[in-house]
């Protein structure tokens, strides 16, 4: 894809650190990448364009917009992503009018304001660091959270090794760094923190070393200044104490390096494996409410040194926890993901219907569940389609479109996906015949035994013959495309992680090894599924997956729990029209409140 980042940086921060981070995984990946910003204090391998993104000139902002709508459409962008509020506004104008993607990362807290509630300028998706500005964004903001995807800060975790820790011993020198602006709020936190630490180590008579990174400070204290160094494991692992926030903490917990988090919203302390998750919620002191005063906390100061002379906190299984929270591989996964679907966003941004069936036998039966259609009643559901114009597409061509790797003039202006779920003989004899005979398409969900040819859990339900064996085959002949439906037809959410997973993993990989082509789909077995599930079918390496009569509104905005439409036998042509409307999630979900 073609990549713009866009900051507003007059001096390094951990937002252009991230943007960074973002982009060295991005040009490894092959992708195009661009870099606009005021000021650039860190080398990538990005095209980096200078530009006034920050300005408070009305005309030069004017100037810079039109200047970067140019940009925009000469190099092809396809999505853009901001990681300032200046920035969100420039990309917000400039991009007027552009089928383009944008999605924002936001570093801090926000000002709250009425505009800033009525306007959301930070495109498709907005990506918060910490728990603390997702609360705010839906809470204070009111912004749809279907459309917020909490990541926390990417690290490069190759940089930032863990090594044994040697025991503390209270008599001997206690060396410490403490990295951090001293501008701006951050000065005064930090003219704190070295005060009141300095005044408790001398009243414990403990004799120590300061060494502080990134500034200067304006009273008489033995410090130690370094003002430019790579801050990496080699640098970190000098210090038996790293003191700071945001970053800072997060790099020197990877390193396995002690830390005490303090920030400009509150004191954190030594941080544990205990409360490693709830720290990274403030982005380790960094976010918060208080901003108002400066903020020390003298008792659990104390609680802290003596903690970390205790030598009781295991820092080596502290950096591997602290790895899946940070991991740059994973978090960049996961926003390229995001672009992907920030980008059909701006191209299509209704829903699309997806249809559910079962079996489709020549004549009604005596079913409990009524999961089936008559081949007539399916033939007449495919004759209504053509008449209303709509066109059949696949999982597998939305993902071409949301890549970017097909033309959006190609796309359907009325998109239709068709399901079946378990693999019936009677959707090879009868359903496909229909497909081809009307030209559409459809997924089919099969199980990944292959002996299994019986529905054996729809009992009481009737009994219907499943594909089986070397007649599986048959499948690559048809208009359906393969998904997963699980090993053996169980229940995803009684499952643990563990086993989640390797129903995931193997069904898809068994799947894939007997039809010889890519899995991208799984659909939750009775329509069971829960957050886990659908985080779990994200992990697998699925690119969708589908539930029943629950899910996102849009299939973008939760592709790993996708509401599908039920159809039933008794279905009428009305009721068939209403379930294809574009407008039916919402009111299914006013109806039903799901």
């Amino acid at each position: 894809m073609n990549i713009l980042h866009v900051l507003s940086q007059n001096q390094l921060t951990g937002a252009e650190v991230h943007a960074a981070d973002l982009i060295s995984e991005q040009t490894n990946d092959g992708h195009t990448v661009f870099q606009i910003s005021n000021l650039f204090f860190k080398t990538t391998k990005a095209q980096q364009i200078p530009l006034a993104v920050e300005t408070k000139n009305i005309i030069q902002f004017i100037k810079s917009t039109f200047i970067l709508k140019k940009f925009l459409i000469k190099n092809n962008i396809q999505i853009i992503h901001s990681h300032s509020r200046a920035a969100a506004k420039l990309v917000f104008y400039a991009r007027f009018g552009l089928k383009m993607g944008h999605v924002s990362t936001v570093h801090g807290r926000q000002h709250v304001s009425f505009s800033k509630k009525i306007f959301n300028q930070y495109g498709e998706f907005i990506i918060p660091v910490c728990k603390n500005i997702y609360s705010q964004l839906t809470q204070e903001f009111f912004y749809n959270p279907r459309r917020i995807m909490l990541l926390a800060n990417p690290i490069d975790t190759k940089k930032f090794q863990p090594h044994k820790i040697k025991e503390k011993n209270i008599n001997s020198v206690l060396n410490i760094c403490i990295i951090g602006r001293t501008t701006g709020p951050k000065k005064n936190r930090t003219e704190l923190f070295v005060q009141q630490f300095s005044k408790i180590l001398k009243e414990k008579n403990i004799e120590f070393k300061l060494t502080l990174v990134g500034g200067r400070l304006q009273f008489k204290e033995n410090i130690n200044y370094i003002d430019d160094v790579i801050i990496d494991s080699s640098f970190l692992h000098q210090f038996d104490l790293i003191c700071g926030s945001g970053r800072v903490a997060m790099e020197s917990i990877l390193a396995g390096v002690p830390t005490i988090a303090f920030g400009e919203s509150s004191y954190i302390g030594l941080v544990t494996e205990d409360h490693l998750v709830q720290s990274a919620e403030s982005c380790f002191g960094d976010i918060g409410q208080n901003f108002d005063a400066p903020v020390f906390n003298f008792e659990q100061a104390l609680i802290d040194l003596n903690l970390f002379y205790s030598n009781k906190t295991d820092y080596f299984a502290l950096a591997i926890a602290a790895q899946k929270i940070f991991d740059l591989k994973m978090i960049s996964k996961k926003v390229m993901r995001l672009y992907e679907s920030a980008y059909f966003l701006s191209n299509y941004s209704k829903w699309i219907p997806v249809l559910m069936y079962h079996k489709i036998p020549d004549k009604n039966l005596d079913s409990v569940h009524k999961i089936y259609v008559t081949k007539n009643t399916f033939e007449k559901h495919l004759k209504f389609f053509k008449q209303q114009k709509m066109t059949t597409i696949t999982f597998d061509e939305i993902s071409l479109y949301r890549q970017g790797l097909k033309d959006w003039i190609h796309f359907p202006k009325k998109p239709l996906i068709l399901t079946f779920d378990d693999g019936y003989t009677d959707n090879i004899t009868n359903a496909d015949p229909l497909l081809k005979k009307y030209k559409m398409k459809a997924h089919v969900y099969l199980l990944a035994d292959s002996q299994i040819n019986k529905n054996q859990w729809d009992i009481p339900d009737v009994s219907a013959d499943i594909v089986s064996g070397f007649d599986r085959k048959k499948w690559l002949m048809t208009q359906f495309e393969i998904g997963s439906h699980g090993l053996s037809h169980k229940k995803m959410p009684d499952m643990d992680l563990n086993e989640k997973l390797d129903e995931l993993k193997i069904s898809k990989e068994i799947l894939r090894t007997e039809f010889n082509q890519k899995i991208i789909s799984f659909a939750f077995t009775y329509g069971d599924t829960n957050q886990a599930c659908a985080e779990a079918a994200e992990q697998a390496g699925y690119e969708y997956a589908v539930n029943t009569d629950t899910g996102g509104f849009l299939i973008e905005e939760n592709p790993y729990s996708i509401f599908r439409v039920n159809i039933f036998p008794d279905e009428n042509l009305f009721s068939i029209w209403k379930k294809t409307r574009t407008w039916y999630r919402k009111y299914y979900y006013i109806k039903r409140n799901k």
